[in-house]
């Protein structure tokens, strides 16, 4: 069973299925390593580690979709990909598809912000309209070759646009094709037990630590959802890792008494499967 299939037929089956979020193959190698059953490919984390910038929309799609390929490459479990807006207009929607489908990754989310867009936790968020959206989702099912390749309809309409309003986009994609429903930064339970019952789709949820109300991934399991990803928890662990280890090294000259955060070159050989080369 391909991955892809796997995660389509897992999210056919009760339960919650965890995907922590990461920049990189070294991260989904850790995640799928430790057990979890899919892994969670951020955009905010790829602009952040490819040129050291805030998600405000400067990545291009072939920059996310060549991430994509070498995350779904690494690792045995299905990558879920952020695929921001689709990066233009429906022709440009239908090629993201494509291009993402090909890659091997087993899911994309499609957000309904305008082009640039910027991560769904920033102020001054701006938005299409949710029939412009509703048609890039129609769009992106009808791309598809396999339908195992998942389309998930996001709207950040919530933080200016407010709940009922995000809900009815959800409500919109759903009706469009979308496989599950991402509607980001929703603020209480409350809200997010009125979603599941008004969208006539699974939900996913993104979990942003100091943004959302701070759930269990059993407790998210608990009340509906079908799949909770971790997108930039990852990498905030590793801007902080890096920052005291440079400011560290810079203050004692050594990198003895760091020994103890870092791998061995045995374990980290082990860890990339140096066995399994030439």
């Amino acid at each position: 069973m391909s991955p892809r299939h796997s995660l389509a037929d897992r999210l056919r089956q009760p339960g919650l299925v965890v995907a922590p979020g990461c920049h990189d193959a070294i991260g989904a190698r850790a995640i799928a390593q430790a057990g979890f059953e899919a892994v969670y490919m951020t955009g905010n984390g790829l602009s952040a580690s490819l040129i050291g910038a805030p998600d405000i929309g400067l990545l291009t799609m072939t920059e996310m979709v060549a991430r994509g390929r070498a995350l779904a490459a690494a690792v045995p479990v299905p990558v879920i990909a952020d695929a921001d807006t689709g990066y233009g207009n429906l022709n440009n929607v239908a090629r993201t598809v494509a291009e993402y489908e090909a890659a091997g990754v087993a899911a994309i989310h499609l957000e309904d912000q305008v082009t640039p867009k910027r991560c769904g936790a920033m102020a001054g968020l701006a938005l299409v309209s949710r029939e412009e959206h509703a048609e890039k989702i129609r769009i992106a099912v009808a791309t598809r070759r396999d339908p195992d390749f998942l389309i998930i309809g996001r709207s950040d309409a919530r933080l200016p646009l407010g709940l009922d309003e995000a809900i009815t986009r959800g409500k919109a994609y759903a009706q469009a094709g979308a496989d599950l429903v991402l509607l980001e930064m929703l603020q209480s339970e409350d809200e997010m037990r009125q979603a599941l019952r008004e969208i006539e789709a699974p939900l996913m949820f993104n979990y942003v630590e100091g943004r959302v109300p701070s759930l269990t991934a059993e407790e998210f399991g608990r009340i509906g959802f079908k799949l909770l990803s971790y997108p930039v928890s990852s990498t905030l662990a590793y801007a902080h890792m890096m920052t005291a280890f440079a400011r560290e090294l810079k203050r004692s000259g050594t990198t003895r008494g760091l020994e103890a955060n870092m791998l061995d070159l045995p374990s980290y050989e082990a860890f990339l499967g140096r066995e399994h080369y030439a």
